[in-house]
């Protein structure tokens, strides 16, 4: 079995109050691309996905 373990991505915050909507996207059709290529069984994502600003 193979595992990818990631981290920490934090979607939605911003740098230097620019929208980093791009580079989310980028990073993931990279990723999507790179389980495919590697066989990838399970995806195992730690930490924060997103960031909330106002909580709900």
């Amino acid at each position: 079995m193979k595992l990818l373990h990631t981290s920490a991505w934090h979607i939605g915050r911003t740098l230097y109050g620019r929208k980093r909507y791009g580079e989310y996207e980028a990073f993931l059709n990279w990723l999507a691309v790179l389980i495919e290529d590697k066989n990838i069984d399970v995806l195992l994502v730690s930490g924060d996905i997103f960031v909330l600003v106002k909580i709900i």
